[in-house]
């Protein structure tokens, strides 16, 4: 019978080989899809087998290679060049959870009192000694775990709330200013980890860096290494880690949110209701940002994402169904998707992880939340070991630099 209905009503009486050979020869002469043949013979194990199998292919091919765990090296080799670590949004060298009274206050004053920038990155810059109810190191036990690796390391401080422009503008002094003390202080075989580095200090030499960046940190160095002329030191590779390339969902709906309180403002009003940093991460302000920040051909770029489906008491339960409905279904770490972490050479997507675990504040947090908020010993934090060895990943990034001659 040539209906295709007859022929499955009838497929059930057939052999297996019978069956198998019909699949055959709708695959060999006619090329045919699997759910071609699915359709075919409406096979439940089939089908099942195609769904898997395209969301498999699909998944890799938007979001790269799933991590889900980091294997200990048997061998590390620490990369020739410095590292620099470039924090995110709200960060210093500490970052904020839970601000204090005084630190709303303020950050409140800078943005009502004036739209001026100047003013606000000062403000900023001082608001980062005033203490918050609840702050965790910021890169916590990363740079320590890579200095004992034989890294050289060095962790940068830009004003948490201001522009990208800005806190580029930071990051480009103070690099200057740590590699130029590195310079003046330190010989080449202690700044560089080669062979070839020179038992002598040598202070008019460009000091070659690799920079690391999370979250906002990665478009800063960015804008730094694109848009900043003239410097005393040389970027010979950035990787990012959960950095919003094109934007985050979520500022554009607090952007969205802000608009609408405005209205009740009066109409001559300017005032900005959120710091600098929110508008420019949102997904339209992010496409004039890279049309007009263009990679630089003499450095490498590197990026990770990472996802997670939180639990109700996860810090990012509320954002991630937020940033999951608002980007139309796509996997996100509760601030950034991985679409929009992807740039450069995409190293693949932590799996399981938070945009706050990257920087293996998970365990940190539990004990700052069981002294400091419930009053209990901070060993309870102890109990609950994260699912991917954050500072391990971090071994592996300046492993990966290391192979690459960087």
């Amino acid at each position: 019978m040539s209906d295709i209905s007859t022929r499955n009503s009838q497929s059930s009486d057939r052999k297996p080989w019978v069956i198998w050979k019909r699949i055959r020869s709708l695959l060999e002469p006619k090329q045919a899809s699997f759910r071609k043949v699915y359709a075919a013979h409406e096979d439940v194990d089939f089908e099942q087998f195609t769904k898997t199998y395209f969301k498999t292919i699909t998944d890799r091919v938007k979001y790269g290679e799933a991590i889900t765990s980091i294997p200990k090296k048997s061998h590390f080799t620490a990369p020739k060049n410095p590292i620099v670590l470039c924090h995110g949004f709200s960060g210093f060298d500490r970052l904020i959870l839970v601000p204090s009274i005084a630190r709303i206050t303020r950050v409140l004053n800078n943005h009502t009192a004036s739209s001026n920038s100047e003013q606000l990155l000062e403000n900023d810059t001082e608001d980062s000694r005033m203490k918050g109810l609840l702050e965790v190191e910021y890169w916590f036990g990363v740079k320590e775990a890579l200095e004992a690796k034989g890294c050289t390391v060095i962790s940068a401080r830009v004003p948490g709330f201001a522009s990208i422009e800005e806190r580029a503008n930071t990051l480009n002094e103070f690099i200057e200013r740590e590699t130029k003390h590195l310079r003046l202080s330190q010989k080449s075989s202690d700044i560089y980890n080669s062979p070839g580095a020179k038992n002598e200090r040598q202070p008019h030499k460009r000091v070659k860096v690799n920079l690391i960046a999370h979250s906002m940190g990665g478009l800063d160095s960015r804008f730094l290494i694109s848009r900043i002329p003239n410097k005393n030191f040389e970027v010979v590779s950035l990787t990012t880690v959960s950095t919003p390339h094109r934007g985050s969902e979520m500022a554009d709906f607090l952007v969205g949110l802000a608009s609408d309180m405005q209205k009740g403002l009066p109409t001559e009003s300017t005032v900005k209701l959120l710091p600098p940093a929110i508008y420019e991460l949102t997904t339209s302000s992010m496409k004039e940002f890279n049309r007009v920040t263009p990679n630089s051909k003499d450095v490498a770029y590197f990026s990770y994402g990472a996802s997670c489906q939180p639990k109700w008491f996860n810090l990012f339960y509320a954002s991630w169904h937020l940033m999951f409905s608002l980007s139309g279904g796509e996997l996100n770490d509760g601030l950034v998707t991985v679409r929009s972490s992807k740039w450069g050479n995409y190293m693949g997507t932590l799996q399981n992880t938070d945009h706050l675990d990257v920087i293996n504040w998970k365990n940190r947090l539990q004990k700052e939340v069981a002294s400091k908020v419930f009053k209990i010993s901070d060993s309870i934090g102890e109990q609950v070991q994260p699912e991917l060895d954050v500072l391990d990943f971090y071994l592996s990034i300046a492993d990966n630099l290391a192979q690459r001659g960087f």
